[in-house]
């Protein structure tokens, strides 16, 4: 049945001396609630592949769940009577400090077969409450563009700029455009804190499930979830990552020759017997897979007794440029710090290494043509500045190899060998994974020189099978969290984070939570295991929308 919605400004802000009549021709249909969860942003540019739309919006628009609406939004009430329309809400982070609404109209049956005009108009610029609305129709569906400014302004020239600049931008079919893929919404999410909703953005992308996306889907939600070892999807895909491999060395060390290895090795000796052999070189490199956390517990574990043989630098590859002199400076990283520095374990290794009084130094160039180079030279940099430095380099995976196949493959290792003269003790705790009993497990390269599989251009190689746990850095405490918000998302999943009261204070959504972890609501309540502390708790939901916020003190 037709339905013919008439509203004023009146009833949309309140009682305003300018009144407009907007009104929409429309059949009612909940199709845009229900496919706006497929919301997906490429930078700055817009999707909705369900919907078949698209557009542009600006780089500095946080977008927010729809419940975040009920907190202070000064709209709410237009909200409240196009609940079943708003597509995307967000806030800008710079000035103009504004907030967005995109509401789309469509109507369930095409009236006509012919193709019809798309007219853009502005039906409102209202300057006493810093109001503009716009609105885009091909006569079958329409968008609506809803900025109100945040305080109050002398004009809405900004305001009516960005409006119409985002409502020219939209388009009702996006055939035209390229494909989504998930490195799109990992760098469009890359900032964001909640990996739940992430994570639930990643399994309802419509992107084909070919062997090439769902490789790189597996290497992004991985690193993703990381944070949070304990959640069954992150040990559900390392298991199947590593399972093959796993089975290869599992078989290897079953030999007499391994076991002989294994058994003459003292597992609490081994972190104390790298410190040992390091101490006849200036430079130790060690390196990490980006998605699991244990090796940057045992960078942790190392970071003591290397101190004690006279090392002082840390080079970290992870660093963003010129974020190092800034760690040095307060002595633990925020989220500007880096991407994979946000993980708690890496974190913590951070915090420990500058409690110890190691200088980081952040050594890589993302931007550069021959990151390889680069890192080498930046490294050769702090010898030739300090000439008794002695070096704890933590790198990626194969930056490390000392030896490449020719010249154009040449690593971070070799080119800084190459350039100092200085042979570095390189560590590898990436190439080989096995079910041993034991947490750790420490070779020469040269005991799997000839087997296959194995790249041995190391020194040495690490098995880890640490656990990661808080309890390495912190004294731990089971916690319950009631609140009356839980009977509400009864056995729904939520991101529950934990976040130093004092830091969080001073850097708000720069912080880094000491604790995060996914957790499902039981009973109505949560119980996890966390540090002792005055700490400020968020939880979020799957879209994105935060359920709770308060301080709290664990004892």
């Amino acid at each position: 049945m037709k339905t013919h919605v008439i509203m004023t400004l009146k009833q949309i802000i309140g009682n305003n001396v300018l009144t407009f009549i907007v009104c929409f021709s429309i059949i009612s249909c909940n199709t845009v609630k229900k496919n706006r969860k497929f919301n997906y942003f490429n930078g700055s540019e817009f999707y909705n592949y369900p919907l078949n739309v698209s557009g542009s919006f600006f780089g500095d628009v946080k977008y927010y769940g729809i419940n975040e609406l009920s907190k202070g939004s000064s709209v709410l009430d237009f909200y409240k009577f196009c609940n079943k329309d708003l597509l995307v809400y967000g806030k800008t982070t710079e000035i103009p400090f504004y907030e967005l609404f995109l509401f789309l109209k469509k109507k369930k049956f095409k009236l006509s077969k012919k193709k019809l005009d798309v007219t853009t108009k502005m039906l409102v610029n209202d300057t006493i409450s810093n109001l503009v609305l716009y609105e885009k129709t091909d006569g079958i569906q329409s968008f609506y563009v809803l900025i109100k400014s945040i305080g109050k302004h002398k004009s809405n020239s900004s305001i009516l700029q960005d409006a119409k600049s985002i409502i020219n931008s939209m388009e009702f079919n996006i055939v035209k455009k390229n494909a989504l893929s998930y490195m799109d919404i990992f760098n469009s999410y890359k900032n964001e804190d909640n990996h739940l909703f992430i994570m639930n953005k990643f399994d309802n992308a419509p992107i084909d499930k070919d062997e090439k996306n769902e490789w790189t889907k597996f290497q992004l939600l991985t690193t993703v979830l990381s944070f949070d070892t304990e959640y069954y999807r992150y040990k559900e895909l390392i298991k199947k990552f590593e399972n093959k491999r796993r089975s290869y060395f599992n078989d290897l060390l079953s030999s007499q020759k391994a076991n002989l290895l294994e058994s003459n090795q003292i597992e609490d000796s081994i972190v104390h017997k790298i410190a040992e052999i390091s101490k006849n070189h200036k430079v130790l490199m060690l390196n990490e897979m980006h998605w699991k956390p244990e090796h940057r517990v045992l960078a942790y574990r190392l970071l003591k007794p290397l101190r004690e043989k006279g090392y002082k630098y840390l080079a970290i590859e992870a660093l963003e440029k010129g974020q190092d002199s800034l760690i040095n400076s307060r002595k633990f990283p925020i989220k500007t710090s880096g991407y994979y520095t946000r993980e708690p374990f890496f974190n913590n290794l951070i915090k420990e290494a500058c409690s110890l009084g190691f200088e980081i130094i952040g050594y890589d160039d993302f931007d550069s043509t021959n990151r390889e180079e680069v890192q080498a030279e930046n490294l050769k940099y702090i010898i030739d500045k300090d000439s008794s430095a002695k070096i704890f380099v933590y790198a990626g995976i194969d930056h490390i190899l000392e030896k490449a196949d020719n010249v154009s493959n040449k690593r971070m290792a070799e080119l800084f060998k190459e350039k100092t003269g200085l042979d570095p003790l390189t560590i590898d705790q990436v190439e080989i994974v096995s079910d041993v009993s034991k947490e750790l497990l420490f070779f020469e390269s040269k005991e799997f020189a000839g087997v296959e599989k194995v790249n041995c251009n190391v020194d040495y190689f690490l098995i880890n099978n640490i656990k990661p746990s808080f309890s390495e850095f912190f004294d731990v405490t089971k916690f319950t969290i009631n609140d009356p918000i839980l009977k509400e998302i009864e056995g729904q999943e939520v991101l529950v984070s934990f976040y130093e009261t004092k830091k969080y204070v001073k850097y708000n959504s720069r912080s880094i939570p000491i604790i995060s972890r996914i957790k499902k609501v039981v009973d109505f309540k949560i119980t996890l295991e966390i540090p002792k502390g005055n700490f400020f708790l968020t939880i979020k939901d799957k879209d994105n929308n935060e359920l709770l916020l308060k301080d709290i003190n664990v004892n």
